[in-house]
Formats: C-alpha cells, sequence, structure tokens
C-alpha cells in the first residue's frame, strides 16, 4: 500500500472566503448545501493531529453509493444458470473530498465520480488555467502570435460575453492555445509548483489546467501542503489572464445579496431620476417586440405600451406610476412593486403575449460588495477581476474613434425623445426613417442616410450607459440578417424590410427620398436596387451626449464595464462581415 495519491486539485472562490472570513463555516455550507441538492450526505472522518501543518488545516468527507448494477446486468441475469454468479459485477462507487485550508484560502483534492458535483458551485472554475498561465513563456513565437490575433484576455471575452459563459474553451483555436501554453511549460517550472521529482530521469509531466489542476505525479500529505504553498506564491505572480470576469452559479449563497443591493440602487437611481438597465431578462427577443403589458395579478391593475425597449427606465417607472404599479413611497415598497408587477410582450402585433418575469429580474447592473465588483446581466451575476478595468480602457487608448466617424455629421439633438429626433429627418436630404420598422423582427436602422457611394444605417441611443448593448444588440443582428437577405435570390428580406418602413413611416405608399433638393419617391424595385447597388454599407454606432471630452476619453471615464466590453464585442464582430461599423457623437442639447 502507498501513502501518495494522484488527485485533482480544486480551490474554492476567494470572494466566498473572503465573504464568509469563516473557513470551516464556508466548508459546512458545501457539505449542507450538496445534501439539500442531491440528498447525498458526505460523512465527516476525524483525522490525526498531524494533518496541522504549518498555519494549514484539513477536514475529510467521504461518500459511498448503494449497491448499484450495471444497465446490462438483466440481460446477464436472463441467460445465466445462476443469478448469484454475478454478485461480483455488483459495485459501490466512493468519493473522498479533502479541504485544506490556511487563513487566507481553501483548496480541495478529490478523487471520485461525486466530488466535482458537490463542490461545483463553489470552486474557481479556471483556476487550473490560471496556474498554467503564470507558468507560460510569454516571449514563445506562438504565444506571442496568438496575443496579436486578440485570442487573450479582455477581447476574448468580449467576443463569447452575450453568448456564454467565459471560457477559452469555447474558441475555435483553443487546442492550439493550449498545446502552445503547455509546450512552453518545462521541467524548470516543476518546482513553482512544488513537484518533487521521485526519478533523476523524469523531464516531463502531464499537466491538466481547467477548473482543476491535475499532475501526473503522486504526493503525500507533506508534499500536498508543500505544493499548496508554491500555488498560492505563483497566483500572485503576473501571468497572462484568460478570464477577466466569470458568472456566478444561479444558486450561489451571495446571490441574494446582490441583487438586494442592486434593488437598493435602482431605487436610488429612481429617486434622482438616473436611468439603469431595465430590459425583460429574455433581451434578444424583447428589443424586437411591438408591445408589452405590465400587469399586477393580485390587483388586477395593468398597463401597455408600444416598443418599450426603446424607452428608458425612468420613462417606464413613471408609466408604471401612473397606473398603480409602482409605489415609490419608500424602498420597502418600492421592492415589494417590483415584486408584484410583473412584465410580458408580445413581437407582432396578433402575437401572443410571451416571457412573463417579475419587474425585480427586468434590473441589469453594477455593484460593488465585500470588496468585490459584480455586474448583472439578463439574471446572472458576473464577478470580474480590478484588471479588467485597466484592461479595457487600455483597448481604447488605442483606438480612434475620430476616423471612424461620418463624414457630414448628424443635426443636434434638441429635446427630443429617441422616436422625435428620429422622425424629424423625415424628407431630410438622403433620409430614409427606419425606426422601429422591422426584417423578420430585427430593427435594421433607425435612420438611413443615402449618398452617391455609400449607405448609412444609424443606430441611435440617447446617452452612453449600460443600455449600450441593446444598441449593439440591434448592429450585430442587423448585419447578420440584412447579408442573409442580400444573399437571397429572391430579395425577398429587403422586399419585407421596405414594407415595413412604408408601413410604419410613409402611410403604407411608396418611401420617400429626397436627392439633390428633389423629393422622389421609390417603388420597392428602386429601395431593393439601392441594396444591390455598388454603395458602401456602413453601420453607424451613434448616441446623443453633451460632453465635452473626445469620445475614446468619454467611453473611458464611463463606469459602465457592461457598456465598453459591448462596443469591443461588436468591433470585433464587425470586423468578420463585409461591412463598415462607424461611430458618432450627437451634440445633445436639452
Amino acid at each position: 500500500m502507498s501513502n501518495t495519491v494522484n488527485a485533482k486539485l480544486y480551490k474554492v472562490q476567494d470572494f466566498i472566503v473572503k465573504e464568509k472570513d469563516d473557513n470551516e463555516a464556508v466548508i459546512q455550507e458545501i457539505i449542507d448545501s450538496y445534501l439539500k441538492r442531491k440528498e447525498n450526505e458526505f460523512i465527516p472522518i476525524n483525522l490525526s493531529n498531524s494533518v496541522n501543518i504549518e498555519g494549514w488545516n484539513a477536514k475529510l468527507y467521504v461518500f459511498t453509493t448503494g449497491i448499484k448494477v450495471p444497465s446490462w446486468y438483466d440481460f446477464l441475469a436472463s441467460i445465466v444458470d445462476e443469478e448469484s454468479e454475478l454478485d461480483n459485477i455488483k459495485v459501490q462507487n466512493s468519493t473522498f473530498v479533502l479541504f485544506v485550508y490556511d487563513h487566507e484560502s481553501i483548496f480541495i483534492i478529490s478523487r471520485g465520480y461525486h466530488g466535482h458535483s458537490l463542490l461545483d458551485e463553489y470552486i474557481e472554475p479556471f483556476f487550473g488555467m490560471d496556474v498554467l498561465s503564470k507558468l507560460v513563456n510569454k516571449n514563445s513565437t506562438e504565444i506571442r502570435q496568438l496575443e496579436e490575433r486578440g485570442l487573450f484576455g479582455i477581447e476574448l471575452g468580449a467576443q463569447r460575453y452575450f453568448r456564454e459563459n467565459y471560457s477559452l474553451a469555447f474558441e475555435d483555436d483553443f487546442g492550439k492555445i493550449y498545446k502552445a501554453m503547455l509546450a512552453s511549460i518545462n521541467e524548470d517550472d516543476f518546482g513553482k509548483l512544488g513537484i518533487i521529482k521521485k526519478k533523476e530521469s523524469t523531464t516531463k509531466l502531464s499537466i491538466n489546467g481547467g477548473s482543476s489542476l491535475e499532475i501526473s505525479s503522486k504526493f503525500d500529505y507533506e508534499e500536498l501542503i508543500n505544493r499548496l504553498k508554491k500555488i498560492k506564491e505563483l497566483l500572485k505572480l503576473e501571468g497572462v489572464e484568460f478570464n477577466q470576469f466569470y458568472r456566478l452559479p444561479l444558486s450561489n449563497p451571495i446571490n441574494k445579496e446582490l441583487n438586494d443591493c442592486l434593488l437598493d440602487y435602482a431605487y436610488e437611481c429612481l429617486i434622482n431620476n438616473e436611468n439603469i438597465d431595465f430590459y425583460n431578462p429574455n433581451l434578444m427577443h424583447y428589443v424586437r417586440s411591438t408591445e408589452t403589458e405590465f400587469f399586477n395579478k393580485k390587483d388586477g391593475n395593468y398597463c401597455e405600451k408600444e416598443y418599450s425597449a426603446s424607452s428608458n427606465y425612468i420613462e417606464i417607472m413613471k408609466l408604471l406610476k401612473d397606473n398603480n404599479l409602482i409605489d415609490d413611497t419608500s424602498l420597502e415598497t418600492f421592492k415589494e412593486s417590483l415584486d408584484k408587477t410583473q412584465g410580458h410582450f408580445r413581437e407582432n402585433d396578433s402575437g401572443e403575449f410571451i416571457f412573463p418575469s417579475k419587474l425585480s429580474y427586468w434590473i441589469s447592473g453594477e455593484v460593488e460588495y465585500g470588496g468585490n465588483k459584480y455586474f448583472k446581466l439578463d439574471g446572472s451575476w458576473y464577478v470580474y477581476r480590478d484588471s479588467l478595468d485597466h484592461n479595457l480602457n487600455e483597448y481604447f487608448k488605442d483606438f480612434d474613434f475620430e476616423s471612424y466617424a461620418p463624414i457630414i455629421p448628424l443635426e443636434s439633438w434638441v429635446k427630443k425623445s429617441e422616436g422625435s429626433y428620429n422622425e424629424s429627418f423625415k424628407n431630410k436630404e438622403g433620409f430614409i426613417i427606419g425606426d422601429r420598422a422591422y426584417l423578420n423582427y430585427i430593427e435594421i436602422a433607425d435612420l438611413i442616410r443615402v449618398t452617391d457611394d455609400k449607405i448609412y444605417l444609424y443606430h441611435v441611443k440617447k446617452g452612453l450607459g449600460q443600455d449600450t448593448r441593446v444598441l449593439i444588440n440591434q448592429i450585430n443582428n442587423s448585419a447578420r440578417f440584412l447579408s442573409y437577405s442580400e444573399d437571397e435570390e429572391s430579395i425577398e428580406g429587403i422586399k419585407s424590410y421596405y414594407k415595413s418602413v412604408s408601413d410604419k413611416h410613409y402611410n403604407g405608399g411608396k418611401i420617400k427620398l429626397k436627392e439633390n433638393n428633389r423629393l422622389k419617391q421609390l417603388s420597392e424595385k428602386n429601395f431593393i436596387d439601392l441594396f444591390k447597388s455598388n454603395r458602401k454599407i456602413c453601420f453607424v454606432f451613434a448616441y446623443g451626449s453633451d460632453n465635452v471630452l473626445s469620445i475614446k476619453d468619454e467611453i473611458i471615464a464611463s463606469n459602465s464595464r457592461i457598456a465598453k466590453l459591448s462596443l469591443i464585442y461588436i468591433i470585433r464582430d464587425m470586423k468578420r462581415t463585409d461591412y463598415e461599423l462607424l461611430f458618432e457623437r450627437i451634440l445633445l442639447e436639452e
């Protein structure tokens, strides 16, 4: 028998350890939580005093399943002479988890199927990857090339940000990155991981890093403690940061406190007449909705609003207060009314209302809690590192927005809502109104400007805040659907869009376009020919602001990481299309 083991190493998320400030309480919570979820009880096993080494302590738990038979047991039982002879294929599965901790960290080693299931909600999702990143030789040709392509760090996170939880494994080039990373880890790094060579001939070890760290080298308990001390030192070093933020599990115990903090902030914004991100959690559908109904089932109050996705938080709250659906007399009455009032919407005038959701779930935003920073998007909480702000701002410092602006600026935005501002361009030189006109329920543009060589598709928003991501989603979806419609032989998509624009802004007749001071009518064929011509199509991210800073400095000064991540996201994605992405700040005169 050997007193060594080869097991996966995990780490409890630092913010949980700091929040609880009681490691034994954290460990007990993990065990109790699993019992509630799975009704599987991990049994504590007393340890000898020898596990207490240099400030490190340990707690051991084990779990053994009942006797199980394989799925093919019944087949064998049907053909054997004596079923009792099959008793030796009935098995029990055992799992152990050993929590090893000092005053500021909790690590875990585990063997057996149920260990990861027990720990999943509490462990650092990229612990193993982070450890390996500290060993990467950043000067190697492969690593430099990959960094230059923008696959590391914040850009990758932004690329996948609205689609999946952030992980390198979602990137098509992940295999290449991972191989290049492991190739740069050599024998000299063994000591940095606390690995003791058992044989002088050992020059290579298999090392895997994801949510856990796994090394093909057995260790005893004392060597485990040495590895943990070395790894703690290693994690303090600067390396290639693969994950700037990650999503918290929905059942994470801190979520309730975070939600309370966010609702407190939403109330403060309402009282101070400030906007906050306020959208149905099913954002992709909500942004193309035609009508939203807000209702309270208990008292029967309700109201409806057309195209509410185009209205901001303060505007919707005023409507809800006027209809006795929101009570802002106090923080308590505000929270209570948010929970009692729901909102659902439909995507066309004759469709059913879908996706009902409490208004307390509609609020997204950013909070600081327990010394950490979090943001909530569409029902999910994310925690992010301090380095996120630095990396975001460094990206924008190198981006020259002024060189990506339309040649002719839009007129100033004077005391108008978004809809009124867009409508003010009707029958002006080169403009077609597209606000709330849809192609496959996607808004292609608020404004369309036609010149001799270009078609500008403006997406217009007042202000540069957290709801910037809505405008970003509109541009991204618009580019995707327009590209598809251009490729259709029948051009049915653009025909459909022509009708939508006509019905919405031109009384169902021909679209009007002023050229050289002459107002002419565009037939469906004329409209299609515009998009089939050699004109370059340019999507314009346009926002109203009275800020005196440059666009770059205004973005950097913004406190909204959501807005910044959204911008990086669209800049990367639009580079993969045939379209041009431009930026314009409209002078806002309130």
